[in-house]
């Protein structure tokens, strides 16, 4: 799931280091994937403006379906796994992860949904809700500084009310295995993503 959140282009045997970065929410994950379609992920949640709202965990990630077009491919993915979180702001709670994304691209248009929960005994702790859409101003070869444009809509709502509900325009620019991204709300809230692949 930006993202995100779940993989993107994995390949069997591949590391991914994968961060989004707004003053809101920090999340960073390291994945490695065993096949194509079979991962395993480290995640570490936090909200930057209250140090005390942070989650920890290990997930598994599937490929549940695969369809490939003459010039297009689209996946859809699923997410689960657990580990513990002070999503309250005061108590250490287990906490169970899901998630569930589905994209389509070619060479020139690019379209994600993903949905994320965190979820205590008691509550959902937090949720997060993607929607993107982008297009790339050309086509290079393999090896050439790809770029895109990308309109993101997102809604982060942490356990305790509080919700983030925004849309961005982010530029991506991807070079062999660094991808990055950099984004500037209509809120004003700057958000910065990356994936390393090795």
């Amino acid at each position: 799931m930006c993202a995100t959140v779940i993989r993107e282009d994995p390949f069997k045997g591949s590391t991914g280091i994968m961060g989004h970065h707004s003053p809101f929410l920090s999340h960073n994950q390291l994945n490695y994937s065993f096949e194509y379609w079979l991962g395993v992920g480290v995640h570490h949640f936090q909200n930057p403006q209250n140090q005390d709202l942070k989650a920890s965990l290990v997930t598994s990630n599937f490929l549940l379906k695969r369809w490939n077009g003459k010039a297009l491919q689209s996946n859809l993915y699923a997410l689960i796994g657990g580990g513990i979180s002070t999503l309250d702001g005061v108590n250490q709670k287990s906490t169970g992860a899901v998630g569930l994304q589905y994209d389509i691209e070619d060479r020139r248009y690019y379209f994600l949904a993903k949905h994320m929960q965190l979820l205590t005994k008691e509550t959902s702790a937090f949720k997060q809700s993607v929607v993107r859409a982008g297009i790339a101003p050309y086509e290079g070869d393999f090896d050439d500084l790809h770029s895109w444009f990308i309109l993101e809509y997102s809604r982060n709502e942490w356990g305790q009310g509080f919700v983030m509900e925004d849309t961005t325009p982010f530029l991506r620019f991807f070079y062999k295995n660094l991808l990055f991204e950099l984004g500037q709300s209509f809120r004003g809230i700057t958000r910065f993503n990356y994936i390393i692949h090795f």
